[in-house]
């Protein structure tokens, strides 16, 4: 059950470009929250490290303060420790006391806490700003599961991260290569003749079999195919570890939709994780709170690209032992495999 929460989490971040951080006014709650291990503190790096820069914090649980202004600024304090520290700007970072089991502060305005003056949950979010939808950019669709249909052939199902497709497409499937076409485009049992960035789709193609194509292969134009990493270069902060990580370190490595075995390989720099500044070079090891660049070669090729140029397609988790270990962002593929 927490595995699928995990993964639920992980796959929100990766289309989130604005998040809700709740906090909590009962005393010692939020202590325990942004403390090493604690929720908020992983959603927290999760979300810096992911690349969502639009954040709220909603002080929750307010009724059980008595709507008390003193609780409310107690928790707002820790807050605003818990997101500087991850690199938000806190003038940008409004923090509104809500009550969820009340109602209180989220559509209207609360007569319980008079000593606000802010905006409500729902008004602040008219503040959040929507970024264009990537159609300009080359195809990606990572797949998510593929079907074997009767009478229609294989069909594979996926969210269409950048770029756009219609019927006749050529495309090709990485990691395989393997060469094909669009034949159909459906959503909700509804055929489309095209679909583009944030689709959630089911297609059909000409010329790929199922063995050619699996959860965790991306899908894209064959003039800019996807880029397929043996080895590449990251910036990951270490979000949880019971000690510390070193070079030689084997996790899980969450990427869109795929899961693969990874091995850090190398420890480049240390680095402040608020400020980008290089804290060390070639460290030896890595413990809770570190960020880093490092060095991540997967077991087997993997299809991952640089964020800079594919956000969507660039974040990633490393997760190991139940938990989260580190969340990070890929900066530069520095070994391609050429199928």
């Amino acid at each position: 059950m927490f595995f699928q929460k995990f993964i639920t989490v992980i796959n929100a971040l990766r289309h989130a470009v604005a998040a809700v951080l709740v906090l909590s006014a009962k005393e010692g709650e939020t202590d325990t929250a942004i403390a090493a291990g604690g929720q908020a503190r992983e959603h927290a790096f999760l979300l810096k490290t992911l690349g969502v820069n639009q954040l709220i914090v909603a002080i929750n649980k307010m009724d059980d303060s008595n709507y008390s202004e003193e609780a409310f600024k107690l928790a707002k304090e820790k807050g605003e420790k818990l997101v500087k520290s991850v690199g938000y700007k806190l003038e940008n970072v409004p923090f509104i006391p809500v009550s969820g089991w009340k109602g209180d502060n989220l559509v209207k305005k609360s007569e319980n806490m008079p000593w606000y003056n802010g905006k409500t949950l729902l008004e602040a979010f008219d503040d959040f700003t929507v970024a264009e939808k990537p159609v300009g950019k080359p195809l990606r669709v990572p797949i998510q599961d593929v079907y074997t249909i009767t009478g229609v052939g294989t069909v594979p199902v996926g969210r269409v991260e950048t770029g756009t497709m219609k019927a006749g497409d050529k495309i090709v499937v990485m990691p395989s290569g393997a060469p094909g076409e669009i034949k159909s485009i459906e959503t909700h049992h509804q055929e489309m003749p095209s679909a583009e960035a944030g689709d959630n789709i089911g297609f059909n193609l000409r010329g790929v079999e199922k063995k050619d194509i699996k959860r965790g292969d991306v899908l894209g134009s064959p003039d800019a195919p996807p880029k397929v990493a043996k080895e590449f270069k990251a910036q990951i902060i270490v979000i949880h570890h019971p000690t510390a990580i070193a070079p030689g370190y084997t996790p899980v490595m969450h990427a869109h939709t795929a899961q693969v075995a990874a091995t850090v390989t190398e420890f480049l720099q240390k680095i402040n994780p608020a400020t980008g500044a290089v804290e060390e070079e070639n460290p030896k090891f890595l413990k809770v709170g570190d960020s880093a660049i490092v060095k991540i070669r997967p077991v087997r090729p993997t299809c991952i690209e640089t964020f800079q140029e594919f956000p969507e397609m660039g974040r990633f988790a490393l997760r190991d032992m139940g938990a989260t270990i580190a969340a990070g962002i890929v900066k530069e593929i520095t070994e391609e495999y050429k199928p």
